[in-house]
């Protein structure tokens, strides 16, 4: 009998599973439409960041397609590259140090080095991106280049209908805030936690890299789509949010992915703000290119300018954004263990300064599968575990997990829920179409 206490990890081993069809063909698909996007647009990327750019993509374009190779021939991994004492690329020298630190424990557990069908399916995904990362990054012109960030901004420009629709919800909500009765207010922000969690859908790294935007009006949807939240702890929330003292309403939130998703959070935090549910606001953004969509610290800042631009009611919540930002209410903090293979059980003795920082926040909010996974130690966990118990040792501060499940593992369920959903869609935990609105408060 399996001990629950320790599930086995996802892992790309077992043949059929979604873990296995991620790594045999998703992932290739990605590794393909970056190689293909850097050669496509070396002349532009050229006149762009220098000659020395373009003969740069080939380099990089090389590196890419051996690690394509070497992921469909089931080779080992590989050490990252790590620079001598002293040498100015700083950036890259602690990082690269986890990488290889993990690729040292695995091989002392195991006896083996790592494979990209023997390792789990979380160390194979995340180690993909911090080689793609690794073969920018030895590339001088090219060592701040993001391949997706194309991608991401077409994402966005291609949800204009949708981002309007929000944008004017916002702006007439706020405008009349002090006319509300608390039941209006709780329905007006329970309302927005599920257009943060179905922008949550829109996922480039799912659709491969394929074009991906939301195309209509959440909220039209969102009656029709609430039977599909398999967890939801709307209520909880709200009690917990307009109990926290005054003096302690700081939240977290940990970002998914850039394009509409960035925007339905950021329309989130406005109506909090504005309400007064929270007084601060810290935002964790990824350190580089990351499972196609994730939002980079220009990505936020280059959404917020785009919006703007704009005329009417989203320039003018993205110029309240901007104010968040300048007068400190809202603060961007870079952590580059967002960006490695450790699940956040590992956290509080990897970065133990992120942790004691996020455990200073009043509630700490989760976007997306990737952050669901690290939460959940990516086992595979039966789906009626307590939420709590897959946390393991990570246990900060109050958290919610949003997120629609899109892979992985799915946990807090009612006994025979998910036997249930299953009856109704057999790809209910990966096709994106189930959400959860998770809280766990460790009380």
């Amino acid at each position: 009998m399996m001990d629950v206490s320790h599930p086995p990890v996802l892992s790309p081993s077992n043949i059929g599973s979604f873990a296995y069809l991620t790594v045999k063909d998703r992932l290739p698909v990605i590794l393909t439409r970056v190689i293909d996007y850097l050669y496509r647009e070396r002349i532009s990327l050229g006149l762009k960041y220098g000659e020395a750019a373009q003969e740069g993509c080939k380099e990089v374009v090389s590196r890419l397609s051996q690690m394509k190779n070497e992921m469909q021939t089931n080779k080992d991994f590989q050490l990252l590259w790590s620079p001598q004492p002293n040498n100015p690329y700083d950036f890259f020298t602690d990082d690269s140090e986890i990488w290889n630190q993990q690729f040292e424990s695995y091989v002392s557990t195991y006896g083996v080095s790592p494979k990209w069908f023997a390792a789990s399916w979380l160390y194979a995904e995340c180690y993909m991106y911090a080689r793609i990362h690794e073969a920018l990054y030895l590339c001088d012109p090219l060592r701040d280049f993001d391949p997706f960030e194309e991608q991401k901004q077409k994402s966005l420009v291609d949800s204009q209908i949708a981002v309007e629709a929000l944008t004017d919800k916002v702006s007439s909500i706020c405008s009349a805030l002090s006319s509300h009765t608390q039941d209006q207010l709780k329905q007006h922000v329970l309302k927005f936690f599920e257009v943060s969690l179905w922008g949550n859908k829109c996922d480039l790294s799912i659709s491969s890299g394929g074009e991906c935007c939301q195309a209509e009006d959440v909220f039209s949807s969102l009656e029709k789509l609430r039977s599909n939240i398999i967890v939801n702890d709307s209520n909880m929330l709200w009690q917990l949010l307009i109990s926290l003292p005054e003096d302690q309403r700081d939240i977290a939130l940990v970002l998914d992915n850039a394009g509409f998703e960035l925007i339905s959070d950021l329309c989130l935090m406005t109506i909090l703000m504005e309400a007064g549910l929270t007084t601060s606001l810290t935002l964790y953004p990824k350190t580089r290119p990351w499972f196609v969509s994730d939002a980079l610290e220009k990505d936020l800042r280059w959404t917020v300018d785009k919006l703007r631009s704009n005329s009417g009611s989203g320039g003018q919540i993205a110029t309240k954004w901007s104010s968040y930002l300048s007068d400190g209410r809202w603060k961007i903090c870079n952590s580059k263990f967002w960006t490695t293979g450790y699940d956040y059980a590992e956290m509080s003795k990897l970065s133990p300064d992120l942790y004691s920082q996020l455990s200073k926040a009043s509630l700490i909010i989760f976007k997306g599968d990737l952050n669901y996974r690290k939460l959940t130690g990516d086992l595979e966990w039966p789906t009626d575990t307590k939420f709590e118990y897959a946390l393991q040792d990570f246990r900060p501060t109050p958290l919610l997990a949003v997120r629609t499940a899109k892979g992985g593992p799915v946990v807090g369920l009612l006994p025979g829920q998910s036997k249930t959903i299953s009856s109704v869609d057999r790809d209910w935990n990966i096709n994106g179409d189930y959400g959860m609105i998770q809280l766990c408060t460790f009380s």
